[in-house]
């Protein structure tokens, strides 16, 4: 029972670190960027790192599956073991020296910090020497005979996942710049909250009263001081700031005040821009001056590579200078666009896969969207998929004949022979 359920919650932990990296594989390699940096290693190009990047959240992923249904164990529970073994003094070093703000395990679903991700990885790796140790217990949930369905199906799933964040934008976004957020919250805190308090005496008695609380005129004034109430809030989202080229003028005001719709196209770098579809830029952006929809572009690239990106795609919108950092977060595209309505983000897309000015700026279209119950960028689509097949593979294996030769007939004899544990590779349930 112990090796069983620390099989569970192992597999359970390792299923969501590699989906959730795999679900913004652009995001991972920009935190294998910042350890590369920490650590001043240069041998590693984005490409390269991109590759790893993957590679981690599959590797991770196809683990936690084939430890959650129990099959490849000897493989597998050796595996974990050697993962955690290297990671958490790892961990440990990172928590020590502090030299990246957060870890990454989890990408942006889980914020943690380096204490909290050493202590998880201590847990873990406890949890992963039972898992070793016992592994001729593992308690499988198919056959031997039905484990490649298994393995196809993992890596299938997590295949779709990284091709399709990848080609387009992540099927799930955990970012500040989610769809449905109201950027206007997230860009202005809350001062401290106080309240005043008077004290008052009589008959040498002092006592406190809140302003116009004071119950008779008897009473004599001593002093009044404010009481804090409740602590302010800073902003979530502290560096929104989109900037004019002459003046420094902040347009990001402008696009928060705007109560109406609002395009901005986001490019990190336009001298790496797909310039694939800047035909449907140019549209969009002919349609907003049409229609009275402000547009803007943000870029962390220079004038002169903002006149080649013209001359080149003959764009005639204005491009305004960002941050790198909050361009990447806004939108994992390059080019991508967000679409605001009265504050709020209502869509964003890859320009390659962004729907058509009248359809994307239509009020029924969002309707739509979130009337689908399976939706392909919600968690329940992802889960569906997860879950199912999985379901489907444990009923084909039991319909098929599961019980093989190192199975007992009767129901009630679950006694497995160390001659049969060791020629199969699990042990089924009676």
């Amino acid at each position: 029972m112990l090796t069983n359920i620390s099989r569970i919650l192992l597999a359970s932990v390792l299923v969501l670190s590699g989906f959730v990296k795999a679900v913004d594989p652009k995001g991972t390699m920009y935190k294998l960027q910042e350890y590369a940096n920490a650590f001043s290693i240069e041998a590693f190009s984005d490409d390269w790192l991109l590759f790893f990047a993957i590679m981690l959240a599959a590797t991770e992923f196809l683990l936690g599956v084939f430890m959650l249904m129990g099959v490849y164990r000897r493989f597998v529970a050796f595996m974990v073991f050697l993962v955690f073994v290297l990671f958490t003094p790892f961990t440990l070093y990172v928590a020590i020296s502090d030299i990246v703000p957060d870890c990454g395990c989890f990408g942006d679903a889980i914020g943690m910090s380096n204490t909290a991700s050493f202590l998880k990885n201590l847990f873990l790796l406890m949890l992963s020497v039972i898992v070793f140790l016992g592994r001729r217990r593992f308690v499988a949930n198919i056959s031997a005979k039905s484990r490649w369905m298994v393995f196809l199906f993992a890596v299938f799933y997590i295949s779709l996942v990284e091709t399709v964040s990848l080609s387009y934008i992540p099927v799930l976004d955990f970012r500040h710049y989610a769809v449905g957020n109201n950027l206007r919250e997230l860009v202005q805190g809350e001062g401290d909250v106080y309240k005043v308090v008077m004290t008052y005496e009589k008959d040498s008695v002092q006592r406190d009263f809140e302003q116009d609380s004071l119950p008779d005129a008897t009473w004599r004034f001593v002093k009044s001081r404010s009481v804090l109430v409740a602590e302010g809030r800073k902003p979530v989202i502290g560096d929104f700031s989109i900037l004019e080229w002459e003046s420094d003028y902040d347009v990001a005001e402008d696009i928060l005040a705007d109560t109406g719709y609002v395009c901005v196209l986001v490019a990190e770098f336009l001298e790496e821009a797909s310039v694939g579809r800047v035909d449907k830029i140019n549209d969009l952006y002919d349609y907003c001056l049409e229609n009275d929809v402000p547009f803007y572009a943000a870029t962390s690239s220079g004038e002169e590579d903002i006149r080649l990106w013209r001359k080149r795609t003959g764009a005639e919108y204005p491009v305004y200078w960002a941050d790198n950092m909050l361009l990447r977060g806004m939108v994992r595209a390059n080019p991508g666009l967000l679409l605001i309505d009265n504050g709020v983000i209502v869509g964003k897309w890859n320009v390659d896969s962004m729907p058509e000015p009248q359809q994307m700026m239509s009020p029924e279209y969002y309707v739509q969207a979130k009337e689908a119950v399976m939706d392909m960028n919600g968690k329940l689509f992802w889960a569906v998929l997860f879950a199912v097949p999985l379901l489907f593979i444990v009923l084909l294996d039991l319909v098929t004949g599961r019980k093989g030769k190192n199975a007992k007939t009767d129901a009630g004899d679950a006694v497995v022979s160390v001659a049969a544990v060791e020629e199969k590779d699990e042990i089924p349930v009676e």
